[in-house]
């Protein structure tokens, strides 16, 4: 089953299935952007690009990928012959294929950690993660405080807005925050503006997050995994770049910033979700209230680094095939 999924997956738009090959749209995508470099007097569309990226020219970030390979490389062998050690142990006689990977990368991660991932979500609650553990840490950093709305419209009865309030007690921005898989939502977490922060229009961010976690049951505890904790964290940092926008053209305002440094707000307040004193205010556990031990906290972020070779390398190999193309 786990085989058939993967395989479904990977040649979805591949030709496999003629409906929905892309391959021709890809090609076409690929010869209008180099045409268009061309214009400009670029040799191509990476060059055309790069201009206000930190590596500036295709050769350096290509280098810079291609000297990760060898160790990336080295990493992936290491961790396959851990996973065909435990498929061996429990009596298989196969080494481990792509669909396998994640079964049994998870398995030999709970062995060698001792990290039971349901018992971790326990002390996440989603509405403490936000109003104790998000908003908490911006109001420790910034002075931010918030409001919950239930006077305003919302898209879905999912969603819930806050008005921001900056250290001065003026208003900042409104803040809405959509955090249930549903039908209608592709995948993945993002933020965006309704409204962008202009001086010229008078105008202040009205700010979403969107994540896609799976929703309890009705009358059940609402309990994230730690997974969903950083990335509540990250997509607020991308909000309070947005509500932090002090412009006077909209498009120059919040996240329209150069692609290196859009990133660079999420990643840092990331770093907020494992800090003791913000820790300690929201990771409470859902029956007892006890505040998560810190002994779990150290087993959390060393696993968090264990598979890494996998997933970076799926980034870096994607990375490269695209600079490559272009």
């Amino acid at each position: 089953t786990r085989e058939a999924l993967f395989k479904l997956s990977y040649h979805r738009a591949d030709g496999t299935n003629p409906e929905y090959d892309s391959r021709t749209l890809l090609a076409r995508i690929a010869a209008l952007r180099a045409e268009k470099a061309s214009l400009f007097g670029e040799p191509d569309w990476a060059s055309y690009t790069m201009y206000d990226r930190m590596a500036k020219t295709p050769k350096t970030a290509l280098d810079f990928m291609e000297q990760m390979v060898p160790a990336l490389a080295a990493t992936q062998r290491r961790d396959a012959a851990a996973l065909n050690q435990m498929i061996a142990s429990e009596g298989g006689n196969y080494e481990v294929q792509p669909w396998d990977w994640y079964r049994f990368a998870n398995k030999v991660k709970a062995e060698r950690y001792d990290l039971d991932e349901d018992a971790v979500m326990e002390y996440f609650v989603l509405d403490k993660v936000l109003e104790d553990g998000v908003f908490y840490a911006a109001n420790q950093l910034y002075g931010l405080t918030f409001k919950k709305r239930t006077d305003l419209p919302v898209y879905h009865p999912d969603v819930s807005v806050y008005t921001v309030y900056d250290k001065d007690g003026s208003e900042l921005a409104l803040f809405y925050f959509d955090p249930f898989q549903r039908p209608s939502k592709r995948g993945g977490a993002w933020m965006s503006n309704f409204v962008d922060q202009s001086h010229e229009y008078g105008t202040k961010p009205v700010i979403y997050n969107v994540l896609n976690i799976p929703k309890a049951a009705p009358g059940e505890v609402q309990l994230v995994s730690f997974d969903w904790v950083e990335t509540t964290f990250h997509e607020f940092g991308h909000a309070l770049h947005g509500m932090f926008a002090d412009q006077r053209f909209e498009s120059l305002s919040g996240t329209a910033t150069a692609r290196d440094f859009v990133e660079y707000p999420s990643q840092v307040n990331e770093m907020w979700a494992t800090y003791p004193q913000v820790l300690q205010n929201y990771a409470k556990h859902y029956e007892t209230g006890e505040t998560i031990p810190m002994e779990l906290v150290e087993k959390i972020q060393a696993a968090s680094k264990f598979n890494q070779g996998y997933d970076f390398g799926e980034v870096v190999e994607a990375a490269l095939l695209d600079m490559k193309w272009h």
